[in-house]
């Protein structure tokens, strides 16, 4: 019932509102065409392109900050190759100082201590080889300087007027030792030397004013704190006692009488004519029967002067103290001494090369060192390795209290350079 009432209060409204053309349509209003059933055109990203600009130059739409399409966008540049590894990048040069508290080292002074050591690793091995090599050597140097730098500032802080004077006394005459013995006494040559390696002398001296300080400071504090047992002493002297026992040796004497001496043209014996060659063995046939009847009435040193062609004929033919046979052409001759009594001389040998009379001189027999003579000796170097590991203990604790700027950044930039300067050592391998 409810329903029908209200639909029949629906009609009666429209009714009314059709009667002021709120319900119908009006008759001279064309009815709107039914929905297009086809699927809709989807325009290109050029078709819209072009017709935003179009409505954009007659005034129907206002430009806005919308996103361009990617046909209006400028063509994106490619992008660039990686680069490659160990390139210096913008922040090279700060990776080339590291600063440790208020102080810094450089690259060249962390390098300089490695220089032999990284060109025959470079000669040695392949560059990836190198590299991680050439790291990890790094890495002990700076994190021993690193220590040695800290203990210096603690240990200068301590150091009385009187001391420093010392110091710097000591300092100099370091640089003297330095500059004479390996510059000829030339300070130029010195400077001109760290110069080639990115050093001053300035920084040379404060380096070894560092070590000296670092040294000295840290026996004085941790010396005493070192301890070796007698038992310790034994089982070093058990495990060492090779390096305390001295080999047999024996001295070789040689008369020799080689062919190419004697050739006519004393030309080479590689080039020389048969009749050539024929001639010379015969010479040195003769040659060395006198030098072996000579030895019936005169000693063999004076024969060995007086016959031999070799390169010991002025000492007599003495080679010296050997304790194992030489290295060729000279190893089956020098074997035979270590078969003669002392004294003994060999009949004539021929070679490929030549004729040879060899002489067994001296033996030295072989001799231990004792315990008790080695003991100080031991003692001292088991006490200076436990030195150096307390040193490297106290260096990483104060290490730990230190301000340090990045240390990857400056290996990186270290390995950089030591691979620069080895590069000629990587081009004779």
């Amino acid at each position: 019932m409810r329903s029908r009432k209200l639909r029949e209060s629906v009609w009666l409204l429209c009714v009314t509102l059709a009667a002021g053309g709120g319900c119908a349509r009006r008759a001279d209003v064309a009815p709107a065409p039914p929905p297009d059933a086809r699927r809709p055109v989807i325009k290109s990203e050029a078709e819209l392109a072009a017709e935003r600009r179009s409505r954009i130059e007659t005034g129907a739409v206002v430009p806005t900050t919308a996103p361009t399409l990617d046909l209006e966008r400028p063509p994106r540049a490619p992008a660039p190759p990686p680069a490659p590894p160990l390139t210096p990048g913008p922040g090279a040069i700060a990776a080339e100082l590291l600063t440790v508290n208020d102080q810094t080292l450089t690259v060249a002074e962390i390098l300089y201590p490695l220089e032999t050591d990284l060109a025959e690793i470079r000669r040695t091995q392949t560059l990836v080889g190198f590299r991680e090599r050439a790291r990890q050597l790094i890495r002990q140097e700076s994190t021993r300087v690193i220590g040695a730098l800290l203990v210096y500032a603690e240990g200068r802080a301590s150091l009385a007027e009187g001391q420093r004077q010392a110091l710097k006394a000591a300092v100099d005459r370091e640089v003297e030792s330095v500059r004479n013995r390996e510059f000829g006494g030339s300070g130029a040559r010195l400077e001109a030397h760290l110069a080639e390696r990115g050093l001053t002398l300035e920084q040379f001296r404060t380096r070894m004013e560092r070590e000296l300080v670092a040294r000295q400071y840290l026996r004085e504090k941790l010396w005493p704190q070192i301890q070796v047992r007698r038992d310790e002493l034994l089982a070093a002297y058990r495990e060492r006692q090779a390096e305390f026992t001295t080999p047999e040796t024996r001295e070789l004497l040689m008369i020799e009488v080689p062919f190419a001496r004697l050739l006519p043209d004393g030309g080479s014996w590689e080039r020389a004519s048969a009749p050539a060659r024929a001639q010379a063995k015969a010479a040195a046939v003769r040659r060395i029967r006198e030098a072996e009847e000579a030895l019936a009435t005169r000693p063999f040193e004076e024969v060995a002067r007086a016959f031999s062609f070799g390169p010991t004929a002025a000492k007599g033919g003495s080679f010296g103290a050997i304790g194992k046979p030489l290295q060729p052409p000279y190893d089956e001759l020098s074997r035979l001494i270590f078969e003669f009594e002392p004294g003994r001389v060999s009949a004539p040998i021929e070679t490929s090369t030549g004729w040879y009379l060899v002489k067994c001189g001296t033996v030295q027999p072989a001799v231990s060192r004792t315990f008790a003579e080695v003991q100080d000796e031991l003692r001292r170097d088991l006490m200076e390795r436990r030195f150096v590991r307390l040193s490297t203990d106290y260096y990483v604790k104060l290490a730990q209290n230190a301000t340090i700027s990045s240390l990857d950044a400056f290996l990186t930039a270290a390995v950089r350079e030591a691979e620069r300067r080895t590069a000629g050592a990587a081009a004779t391998r």
